[in-house]
């Protein structure tokens, strides 16, 4: 049986898309099953264009169906040793030339603006990466977990 071209079970890093989107000094974050906010965003399938897959996964996490400028901003890698691999995460900005509708996707238990300045001292690394992101990419992330 020939294996899909969109599974990588060796791959060093897993490559996942997170958006941030802005209304004034709070950022839209997603819970996905755990009690931590994140950017919304995920996995970047093999092969698959990255304004596709920012658009797929917005929509998976946060039912937002409105196409966004988009501007990419940095990128980031951390180790998850529960999951026991790699993360490389491409941080991309976006913003809507309409009011945003935005709701509870499927693969999230929890969306909305927050004030991402509570997260600076959070003990969970995504946490951390949603403060380096959206307020201080000088941010040294020191915690692991």
């Amino acid at each position: 049986m020939i294996q899909p071209i969109s599974v990588y079970p060796e791959a060093f890093y897993r490559v996942s898309v997170k958006i941030i989107i802005r209304d004034g000094d709070k950022v839209l974050a997603v819970k996905e099953n755990v009690d931590a906010w994140t950017l919304p965003g995920g996995g970047v399938d093999h092969g698959e264009v990255l304004d596709k897959a920012i658009m797929r996964e917005l929509f998976e996490e946060t039912k937002i169906t409105q196409t966004p400028t988009i501007k990419l901003i940095g990128t980031d890698t951390y180790y998850r040793p529960i999951e026991q691999d790699w993360i490389f995460w491409i941080v991309a900005e976006a913003t809507f030339d309409e009011p945003l509708t935005y709701g509870i996707g499927d693969d999230c238990t929890a969306v909305e603006f927050i004030d991402p300045t509570t997260l600076k001292e959070s003990a969970h690394r995504p946490e951390q990466l949603v403060y380096k992101w959206s307020v201080d990419p000088d941010f040294e992330i020191s915690k692991y977990k």
